[in-house]
């Protein structure tokens, strides 16, 4: 069982101390008028990271608010359509903020390389420059310089309560390792490294052949982070950060919280990003962590290719371990990512699911942009050429039903208003259940196969005093039915989820029949005494 530890409950009771400080001044009227941004003057991030009550949502701002006008996919600055930039996304904060998002994850805003690039812009991920802006994400007409506009967006969405993530991606583009050769690692020909099977980047060189760390790089990430502070960003989400080592990320990350102890790290990780060429590579989440990261996720939450209920088990393990050692770190309920296919397009209730789990799981709950609301993100572009290119290719490049990270493209943000309604319905239901979604205990419970295999239906609960939430998710895309043992004899309060009814006639036991792709949640009270 994961319990909250000594730690955490500090860093939340710290929280609820400063709410409730900020409501009494609020009442007595000695902030009338005042922003998010003038009250808040001190980030609170990773507080509420570490304490599971950062609702994050995920954006490519290239795409956030863009204006596609004639509809066919493709932004056609060349033709007077707009790219969507710091200004413009602007417009989009109160829509995140209905849903109950508190957090943006914004994908990267370097500039991006142009030699070698896929698409017609270049990836988000393959940057010219670690500290610097995309020219392309600054809205021209405004006398604004570019930092003074990120710092414009992020005051907006500290006026509305919401946190900014940003992105660092892991490399650097094949132009940048040609300006800066001694920053980047070479191959046995004496050219820079390609990782793994990115071929619109290089390979950073972040220890030097002493094992000294690489300054020069060091300090460029220093920068980057200077200009984030600058512009009151809270926190930084790590590309792939395997691929630094540990030396860097320690240094990286004590350099951050000595101007900002609340400024969070999340890495995504996965051993297998670690390339063997790398000199003392980070292979693993738990180094990460001892780095300084608050956390971590990647393909450990790939939920749609878990093979079995062990590959769901094997990501909470890890909290478990640091929660008995005294550590406080979590988990961001990433299940599907801008790598993966859009939740939707394998079906809407498997969509619904990822929503309820993430409501009700021991994470901070993630969303990206359309994902879950009923975009397909069907490109009709996809090896077509362009007549229009910033990059050295003239191919349009796009994955099917992914977030489009390679040229200027329509708007994403769902299609479905139900399925917008669903965000926002679990969303609030994990406000509802409070301390016993963020704090309650957790435990896996055993489910046993009654007509169809049983490997891929996840059941869990979680328990506060004597109240508890038991949600149980079919990981098929074919109906089954299982008996679920809770151990105890529960009193069914709501059942959250309409679709399907359990028998609760066998005390200890349900029973229910589960559709493809199905979440069934349900909330109960029971004997404290009788709990296993």
């Amino acid at each position: 069982m994961i319990k909250t530890d000594n730690v955490q409950k500090i860093c939340y009771n710290f929280f609820i101390m400063k709410k409730k400080l900020l409501l009494t001044a609020l009442s007595m009227g000695m902030l009338a008028g005042s922003t998010y941004a003038e009250t808040c003057t001190k980030n609170d991030l990773r507080t509420l990271y570490l304490n599971n009550q950062a609702i994050i949502y995920e954006i490519n701002m290239r795409t956030f608010n863009a204006n596609d006008k004639n509809g066919n996919g493709i932004v056609e600055v060349e033709k007077g359509e707009t790219v969507g930039n710091f200004l413009n996304a602007i417009k989009r904060l109160d829509e995140l903020k209905n849903y109950g998002i508190n957090a943006i994850h914004v994908m990267p805003i370097n500039p991006t390389g142009k030699k070698s690039a896929i698409g017609t812009v270049g990836s988000v991920y393959s940057m010219t420059e670690i500290a610097g802006i995309d020219p392309n994400l600054v809205d021209k007409k405004s006398k604004l310089s570019d930092k003074e506009q990120l710092k414009k967006f992020v005051s907006e969405c500290h006026k509305r309560g919401i946190r900014v993530i940003v992105d660092i991606p892991a490399c650097g583009s094949l132009d940048m390792s040609e300006k800066y050769p001694d920053m980047f690692v070479k191959d046995k020909d004496g050219k820079a490294m390609i990782p793994v099977d990115w071929t619109d980047v290089r390979l950073f060189k972040t220890l030097n052949e002493d094992g000294t760390l690489n300054q020069a790089l060091l300090d460029e990430h220093k920068k980057y982070v200077d200009m984030l502070l600058n512009a009151g960003v809270d926190g930084i989400r790590a590309d792939v950060a395997p691929i630094k080592p540990y030396e860097f990320w320690k240094e990286l990350i004590s350099y951050t919280r000595a101007k900002d102890p609340e400024f969070m790290f999340v890495a995504e990780t996965a051993e297998a990003w670690a390339p063997p060429e790398v000199p003392s590579p980070t292979a693993n989440y738990v180094k990460l962590l001892e780095a300084g990261f608050d956390g971590y996720y990647g393909n450990l939450l790939d939920f749609v290719n878990f093979k079995n209920v062990d590959d769901f088990k094997f990501v909470f393990k890890h909290i478990n371990e640091l929660a008995q050692k005294g550590e406080t770190k979590a988990i961001l309920g990433c299940f599907d990512t801008h790598d993966l296919e859009s939740a939707y397009t394998i079906s809407p209730a498997y969509a619904e699911s990822i929503m309820y789990m993430n409501a009700t799981l021991p994470v901070n709950p993630y969303y990206l942009d359309g994902f879950q609301s009923g975009d397909k993100y069907q490109y009709p572009y996809n090896g077509k050429k362009a007549e229009v290119t910033y990059t050295d290719s003239n191919i349009y490049y796009s994955h099917k039903n992914k977030i489009d990270i390679f040229n200027f493209s329509r708007k994403p943000g769902g299609d479905l208003p139900i399925m917008k309604k669903k965000l926002k319905q679990t969303i609030e239901f994990r406000k509802q259940l409070g301390d016993l979604a963020t704090k309650g205990d957790f435990e896996f419970l055993d489910v046993k196969q009654l007509n169809q295999s049983s490997e891929k239906i996840y059941a869990y609960e979680r328990t506060l005093d004597k109240k508890g939430v038991l949600v149980i998710v079919n990981g098929n895309h074919h109906k089954a039915m299982a008996v679920v043992n809770v151990g105890k004899k529960v009193k069914p309060q709501e059942i959250i989820t309409k679709k399907s009814h359990p028998d609760l006639s066998r005390e200890g036991h349900v029973i229910i029949e589960l559709r493809p792709d199905e979440a069934f949640v349900m909330t109960y009270t029971f004997d404290k005494k009788c709990n296993k």
